[in-house]
């Protein structure tokens, strides 16, 4: 019997013997293993991740999933604090306790003080909550009232979900690429279709 066939039967008798939130919980499960694995995830947590924790200070990560609950341990290994948010109140269970905003990242401004955070770490928001252009610049300017003169904002995007972020004209006035972080202020993850982009609030 073919694969296709088993599979065929198999799933719909899961469903009606599975309860929902099982088969929810199962599937993010499986998420997290793929993305985890997937190259520029790769490249996060064994070279970027660590460059920011050297950097210590205050770090806020945006965006919580099961597969980012280890961050703010890596984040903090050098002795800096970090502290996360996402818009859904139900993904605060995957931040750091005790320091965790539930927020819409475009109005993070509203809620943090001007030049509370010396990092801040978007990947992956772009193009997956944040899809308009207006929202994108929207976000990017309440990211960097955020940032300490000099902070460093990362920008982790798909190349074939949004635009080049740094193409905004606000970007080129506020923010210098950073190259401490990486060579040119950019890494391009080879045939992943992603790009971090690595930046520093202007003085």
């Amino acid at each position: 019997m073919s694969t296709g066939i088993v599979r065929s039967a198999v799933v719909p008798i899961a469903k009606r013997l599975l309860p929902r939130s099982f088969r929810l919980w199962a599937k993010d499960v499986l998420n997290a293993r793929r993305v985890r694995r997937s190259p520029g995830r790769v490249v996060l947590v064994n070279e970027i991740l660590p460059a920011y924790a050297a950097c210590g200070g205050r770090i806020l990560w945006v965006g919580c999933r099961r597969y980012t609950r280890e961050y703010g341990a890596l984040l903090e290994r050098k002795g800096g604090t970090c502290w996360t948010t996402d818009i859904e109140i139900t993904h605060a269970q995957w931040g750091q306790r005790g320091r965790h905003f539930t927020w819409d990242l475009v109005g993070i401004d509203e809620l943090i003080a001007e030049g509370a955070f010396d990092s801040v770490l978007c990947n992956g928001v772009f193009g997956f909550g944040v899809d308009t252009r207006a929202a994108q610049l929207a976000a990017l300017k309440a990211m960097g009232r955020v940032l300490k003169p000099g902070g460093r904002l990362l920008l982790g995007w798909n190349t074939d979900r949004v635009a080049d972020p740094l193409t905004f004209d606000y970007v080129e006035s506020s923010f210098v690429a950073d190259g401490s972080i990486a060579q040119g202020g950019r890494i391009t993850v080879s045939g992943a279709g992603y790009v971090f982009d690595f930046l520093r609030r202007r003085e």
